[in-house]
């Protein structure tokens, strides 16, 4: 009878070391799965966004008037001379960030009532060589990113040496709401 007793004792012991073990394989678990938050999707939408938008007729002429430039090459012009100014004196990296912002509110409509609560752009030079650390060149931002039920987001590269010693790449964020 004593033996029994001790055989019970085990088995009922083993019972609770495996249900212990169970649940905080199962608490780990949960921990991952939703410490992830709201993750940004790939939009074809967005990306588009972004490459029509590298094809807008700036206000800025350099060397002569009807000579204006698109987005993309004013970007391009911005980062590899710096403070460029256009024909008429103002300065082509500061209509860059004016006419993107322009563009990007026009486009994506934010604010409390619309779908689109947020976004955020990001242009940075991206070396082909992954030791080298990407260079960032100007952010532009509308709302907050609060209450997201989705992110979404696209790029756009854009070359800017035939040779490839890498790209100015554009990266856009949408905080949406309301699915």
């Amino acid at each position: 009878m004593e033996i029994m007793k001790n055989k019970a004792q085990h088995e009922i012991a083993g019972f609770v070391l495996i249900v212990l073990v169970v649940s905080v394989i199962g608490v780990v678990f949960l921990t991952i799965a939703f410490s992830k938050g709201v993750q940004t999707h790939n939009s074809v939408e967005v990306s588009n966004l972004l490459e029509s938008s590298m094809y807008y007729t700036t206000g800025c002429a350099m060397n002569y008037v009807p000579n204006y430039r698109e987005m993309e090459d004013l970007i391009k012009e911005c980062y590899k001379s710096g403070a460029q100014e256009c024909y008429d004196g103002s300065d082509a990296c500061q209509i860059v960030d004016t006419d993107l912002k322009n563009i990007l509110d026009d486009s994506l409509n934010i604010g409390e009532s619309s779908v689109n609560k947020a976004y955020k752009l990001e242009l940075y030079y991206d070396p082909e060589d992954d030791a080298l650390p990407d260079e960032h060149v100007l952010t532009i931002d509308e709302g907050n990113f609060v209450n997201c039920s989705a992110v979404v987001g696209g790029s756009h590269p854009i070359p800017i040496s035939s040779f490839g010693f890498g790209n100015l790449k554009l990266e856009l964020d949408v905080c949406k709401s309301g699915f």
